[in-house]
């Protein structure tokens, strides 16, 4: 009983010293439009609760008020077979009481991407994306969708003049018909007016963070999708699933791989830097057409990242890719 208590007592010291943080906490100019980005929320499988960084980033999230949330799924700990339907539907009950109701009463529009712990699509959890396709289609989401007859799964928006899709990057292929549906979206007249073209997917193109340097944590035709993605003038790549902060620019293409705001954050591939849990400002400037990129540490006070401690390239089991400030 002592122990509980002391936990508790312990986890509540640390939020108010968040709260008290977060009155001082670095708001970067701001654009004419503003997106948080955060990723990868839950704890371990089966978990109903969230960790106190998560609930402190809600709380600057309200401070910055961006015009969207864009995320890098993974928001319930699902993907176990020893869980059972009632254990899924418990999260996701958990998810929205925590998060996506704070979320809805800030009336910020929340972008969501499919991560494996949400609804797998390897073949083995088709219970678990019914699930979360229920959870999603009866829940508001204050977006403005351009194309959404299969979301939460693929699907695209606007957040004033950016142009947003997400794609059901739960598994390390992509579907020749979501592709083929993201190169048509890409070439509408909706993204090709757009100042910006954002994808949201789980997995990333290219491994960042150790741990996740092999097949299955990024995309198996990498090479081949990145092609598709940059002649279609895509502009902007946010993924999740590494847990591991790293901007890095390719032939054009930014390619945020966003780091984790809830457990298990992961140290970048050949770096000594440790891990952090992270949540990342885009400021857009339509006269500049330009954007700046903020991130912050949300373990240590809300230190900013500064870019050039990190790795000025990564190598990984499928490619290299290069820090977005190098050109």
């Amino acid at each position: 009983m002592f122990n509980s208590m002391l936990k508790i007592s312990l986890s509540l010291l640390i939020f108010c010293t968040f709260i008290l943080q977060s009155i001082f906490a670095q708001n970067p100019d701001r654009g004419d439009t503003r997106v948080v980005i955060i990723s990868d929320m839950n704890e371990s499988y089966g978990s109903t609760h969230y960790d106190v960084f998560v609930d402190s980033a809600l709380v600057w999230i309200e401070k910055w008020e961006p015009d969207a949330i864009l995320t890098g799924g993974d928001f319930i700990a699902g993907q176990s077979l020893a869980l059972d339907e009632q254990n899924i539907r418990d999260m996701w009950k958990a998810f929205e009481r925590y998060i996506a109701e704070p979320i809805r009463e800030m009336d910020i529009p929340l972008g969501v991407t499919m991560g494996n712990h949400d609804a797998s699509r390897s073949g083995t959890f088709n219970h678990e994306r019914e699930i979360a396709h229920e959870y999603w289609t009866t829940h508001p989401h204050h977006l403005q969708l351009i194309n959404g007859e299969n979301y939460p799964f693929y699907y695209s928006f606007s957040v004033n003049n950016l142009f947003v899709m997400s794609w059901d990057a739960s598994f390390s292929v992509i579907s020749d018909e979501e592709q083929a549906w993201v190169a048509e979206q890409l070439q509408s007249n909706e993204a090709i007016n757009a100042d910006y073209r954002i994808l949201m997917g789980h997995l990333p193109l290219y491994a960042v963070a150790e741990g996740r340097n092999r097949e299955g944590e990024i995309f198996r035709d990498a090479d081949s999708l990145f092609g598709m993605l940059r002649d279609n003038g895509l502009d902007i790549y946010i993924s999740g699933h590494h847990h591991a902060y790293y901007p890095a620019k390719k032939e054009g293409v930014l390619l945020l791989s966003a780091g984790a705001i809830g457990s298990g954050p992961r140290p970048l591939l050949g770096s000594d830097l440790p891990p952090r849990r992270t949540i990342t400002i885009i400021d857009f400037f339509e006269q500049e057409s330009s954007y700046t990129i903020n991130t912050f540490d949300i373990e240590n006070g809300l230190q900013e990242i500064d870019h050039e401690e990190l790795p000025k390239r990564i190598d990984g089991i499928n490619g290299t890719i290069e820090r977005f400030d190098l050109r």
